[in-house]
């Protein structure tokens, strides 16, 4: 196995769009129990008797629930020693995350509290616009219960921090002296931005699991709305991510007539939609769909002939296209060309142009109930014949009998 049970156990609690660190004993990272917030916040921050209020409360077969003094909510898991390296605590922590999004009058009272300066609201309201949201708390409870009893066997009973009088972060000594030059909001934005690159990076690779990990911890960043109209609110949202997946499909090497056509069709799709239920799907839909596009018309790291003959067989593929065709078109000798094609696909010419019409036969045979014969030639064969022993080649089955198998017809 590549992954440790803890490595595994982080990866499944990644779908809660929330940080998960195991502490390391030497405390060399402990500044992400809040993601560095405190030792943007305050000067010379130390966070090194964290410890000490752990040893207190995370016992064996415990997960811990605090609350600090900032408001920010964790989940504290005792890992048991023999899923641990040499090097790590056994201190899992799950977290900071918030109930709800935050009012500025909130963040106020929460900075008064903790002196301090009123000044830094606007920068520290954009970190809580950063924090993930778990609204329902109960069910993110028994997550967390059950995927450690699935990799530790282990049955976990959940402390609540209101039965003490400390919270996870008051216990540690509060520094007086504030930051002059805060990097709280710069941190909260290049994190963003961050996320916002790895998303499109793994859109332009054509990765829609990872894409869809990035999409998700994207979406917990707040981003302030731009009217009062949450469905309006919501479209906007749409617009950006489809234009964000436009440029990352174009650096794949997606042709532009393929981006165009795609971007267009979820603008389309978005303008038309006014449910939020509705505008939800399609934002899933939209990471998918650009993924979709990158693995089926990605021509990145092709020669310019090789570019031309991908995209006259996207447009032309109902013509009579063959190797011979191609290579009068670019007056290069049949040989040089198919081996260049070769080379640079992995697949040879006359598969290519199989490839591509196979494809537009299946969308014909879902989308429409065209005659065999006419789906044929509208995909470029004139003999219909020859056109069942390639699609049967393809997909194993005769086109009638795929035609019959979506119609829901039996023999």
């Amino acid at each position: 196995m590549n992954l440790t049970c803890l490595e595994l156990f982080q990866n499944e609690l990644t779908v809660s769009n929330i940080n998960t660190a195991i502490l390391m004993k030497d405390g060399s990272n402990l500044s992400m129990i809040d993601n560095g917030f405190r030792l943007h916040l305050y000067k010379n921050y130390k966070y090194d008797s964290i410890f000490d209020f752990l040893q207190r409360h995370s016992k064996p077969d415990t997960i811990v629930r605090f609350t600090d003094d900032f408001k920010f909510i964790y989940y504290v898991v005792f890992i048991p020693q023999q899923f641990l390296k040499e090097e790590e605590s056994p201190y899992f922590i799950i977290g900071p995350f918030l109930k709800m999004r935050m009012s500025a009058e909130e963040i106020l009272s929460i900075l008064v509290d903790n002196n301090v300066p009123e000044q830094l609201l606007t920068d520290i309201s954009l970190l809580y616009d950063s924090i993930p949201i778990v609204d329902n708390i109960a069910v993110f409870e028994s997550l967390i219960i059950n995927v450690v009893y699935r990799f530790f066997q282990r049955e976990y009973t959940v402390i609540d921090s209101s039965s003490h009088t400390s919270s996870l972060l008051q216990t540690l000594e509060k520094p007086q002296t504030v930051e002059e030059n805060s990097k709280i909001a710069i941190a909260s934005i290049e994190e963003r931005y961050k996320v916002e690159n790895q998303l499109l990076e793994a859109v332009a690779a054509g990765d829609y699991k990872r894409a869809s990990l990035f999409h998700q911890k994207f979406i917990t960043y707040y981003i302030q709305p731009r009217t009062d109209n949450l469905i309006q609110n919501t479209q906007n949202f749409l617009i950006i991510l489809n234009t964000l997946c436009r440029k990352a499909v174009e650096q794949g090497g997606v042709h532009p007539l393929y981006i165009d056509d795609l971007s267009r069709r979820i603008a389309i799709l978005i303008n038309s939609t006014n449910t939020i239920r509705e505008l939800k799907n399609i934002e899933s839909d939209i990471i998918h769909k650009y993924c979709l596009l990158i693995t089926n018309h990605s021509m990145k790291g092709y020669s310019l002939v090789t570019k031309d003959i991908i995209s006259y067989v996207d447009f032309h593929y109902m013509e009579e296209l063959n190797l011979n065709f191609f290579a009068n078109m670019f007056n290069l000798s049949k040989t040089y060309l198919s081996n260049l094609f070769k080379k640079e696909t992995g697949s040879t010419l006359t598969d290519f142009i199989h490839h591509v019409r196979m494809r537009k036969a299946i969308t014909l045979l879902n989308a429409s109930d065209l005659p065999i014969t006419s789906i044929a030639t509208a995909c470029g064969y004139n003999d219909i014949s020859y056109f069942i022993r390639v699609f049967r080649r393809t997909y194993g089955v005769s086109p009638k009998q795929y035609q019959k198998s979506i119609l829901h017809i039996t023999y």
